[in-house]
């Protein structure tokens, strides 16, 4: 049979899709569970016996590892290299070298499982064999689904209370072109009553700015510990819900901030997982330019005394974050607003209480509270106060109140208790009326009918999207197969295992559940508890 021009040009078209197809296949299985693994040679256990027969081992220090040509994590401790891969590919990717000889991986069935290796941090076996001086090491390697920070002190001096000079670098495979990033910086320990954990947060300043985990570019971060965060869930989750509700609003100034996890290992010690978080400043909240508005910081229940000094005693709780430069006219919006929602009198003209709140915030503020039930943020404490200034036409301030330090949110309260690290979930906070947020209250205490009505309106209109439960359950399920499938989960409660037998992931389900059908139909109706369900 003749085959004319055509047919003999879709042949040989069809012949060399196939044999690309097979390049591909082959390709694709090669990378994934065959004889090359991140461009290192995978080989059984007596090949390499074989080929280090007669060698004298050598310390792995001496021969050290590179990913894609970067420093990898190590902990000392248990003698493990961590690497970071993008969960979302489901496959190795990388490059895997060292200066010195070549390196080989021993077979290993979990090379064919890359989502099964990440969730049970397994741990693979990597060898360096150097022929030329006749010495040999072995490596232990475990993948990581989470981004990995290191941080180096000058001379690997421990982190304390003043500031050391140190090197940071980042790795995370989810943003193509900033993989890696390092810089020079300072650290130091930060926190109150956190410090007395055995796991500490920290202050990191960058030498440059750098955007990190696709958040703001800025140079000053917060490592939290998440030390009392039961779960490691209920921080994120909440500033991830203030935010959307506050992205919701017409307010310019009430976003709040941001969250990711890290694994940080410091001076070649794995640390565990930590959130790394945006601070709340005059640039998280578009103050530049804003000349009148200040910024406070609240981290007590104190209130103004004015023989206490030119700040009225109100230093003790309370920080001025912005400007930086002030002087005792800048403590007068916070007494002022002191006086009226905290006095013990109640308050006596509404319409000027009214008045000295962004209603619109401090309506969404109060849902957010009671809905997370945020029982070390309803009474001022971890709460950053705004008072935005009102401009020649609507001369006086506002208060604007901004959520921080949400761990105990969701159910979770304190209790005294080291066992459980003073934080412990309780189920009967479900239906518990009670964490309006303080100003709030005093309000509703005025004109119940009208705060009623302002809250119920727009907790129906959250609960349409922001708030619906399916929305809510699914960021759970997100953040948990994050946590759990990264491996980073377990490995953190291995080396933190303080409360872990007080805690279950399914806790918060069972509270989101429950609280979001409680508030339905608490907000139609919404009473004050006078009797206080909580030894506080």
């Amino acid at each position: 049979m003749v085959i004319n021009s055509r047919k003999k040009k879709e042949c040989v078209l069809l012949l060399l899709c196939i044999g690309c197809l097979l390049v591909l296949v082959k390709g694709h299985f090669l990378g994934k569970a065959g004889m090359v693994q991140m461009s290192v040679p995978v080989m059984s256990a007596d090949r390499i016996e074989n080929l280090t027969q007669g060698m004298k081992k050598g310390e792995a220090s001496s021969y050290p590892l590179y990913f894609n040509g970067h420093e990898i994590a190590y902990d000392c401790v248990d003698d493990i290299y961590y690497i970071t891969q993008n969960m979302g590919n489901h496959f190795w990717s990388g490059q895997i070298g060292s200066d010195v000889g070549r390196l080989y991986w021993q077979g290993d069935d979990f090379f064919a499982l890359f989502d099964e290796a990440l969730e049970q941090g397994h741990v693979f076996s990597l060898y360096c064999v150097d022929e030329d001086n006749e010495t040999w090491c072995d490596y232990r390697v475990v993948f990581t689904g989470m981004p990995t920070m290191m941080i180096d002190t000058v001379n690997g001096a421990d982190i304390g209370d003043e500031i050391l000079a140190a090197q940071m670098q980042l790795c995370d495979l989810k943003f193509p072109g900033k993989e890696y990033l390092h810089s020079a910086c300072q650290v130091a320990i930060r926190g109150d009553s956190s410090r007395r954990f055995d796991k500490q947060g920290y202050k990191l300043v960058l030498n440059e700015k750098l955007s990190l985990l696709g958040m703001r570019t800025d140079e000053d971060w917060i490592l939290a510990a998440l030390y009392d965060d039961d779960g490691l869930i209920h921080t994120k989750f909440s500033y991830d819900i203030w935010r959307d509700i506050a992205k919701d609003n017409s307010v310019k100034k009430d976003d709040g901030t941001t969250m990711e996890f890290v694994e940080l290992f410091c001076n070649d010690t794995y640390l565990g997982v930590y959130g790394l978080i945006e601070r709340i400043d005059a640039k998280e909240l578009s103050l530049k330019g804003s000349e009148n508005d200040i910024l406070y910081k609240c981290s007590g229940y104190e209130l103004p005394d004015e023989s206490l000094g030119w700040a009225y005693g109100l230093e003790n709780a309370y920080g001025i974050k912005y400007p930086k430069e002030y002087d005792s006219g800048e403590w007068l919006p916070l007494k002022e607003y002191l006086e009226v929602f905290a006095s013990e009198e109640g308050i006596t003209d509404y319409e000027k209480a009214r008045s000295m709140l962004n209603m619109e915030n401090a309506i969404d503020h109060n849902i957010f509270t009671i809905l997370s039930y945020g029982h070390d943020n309803y009474l001022r404490k971890n709460t950053f106060y705004l008072a935005e200034w009102g401009g020649k036409k609507n001369p006086g301030y506002t208060m604007i109140k901004i959520p921080w330090d949400c761990n105990v949110t969701w159910g979770i309260v304190w209790r005294y208790g080291l066992e459980f690290n003073n934080t412990i979930y309780e189920p009967e906070r479900i239906t518990d009326p009670n964490l309006w947020s303080s100003d709030m209250k005093a309000l509703f205490r005025c004109y119940p009918d009208e705060i009623a009505s302002l809250t119920q309106k727009r907790w129906e209109y959250l609960r349409e999207d922001i708030l619906d439960k399916e929305r809510l359950l699914r960021m759970l399920d997100e953040e948990f197969a994050y946590l759990h499938g990264s491996g980073a989960y377990d490995r953190n409660y291995r080396l933190w295992p303080n409360g872990t037998e007080y805690w279950d992931d399914s806790y918060i389900y069972e509270y989101v559940e429950g609280r979001l059908e409680y508030l339905d139909v608490y907000f139609q109706d919404p009473y004050l508890d006078e009797v206080p369900a909580l030894d506080y």
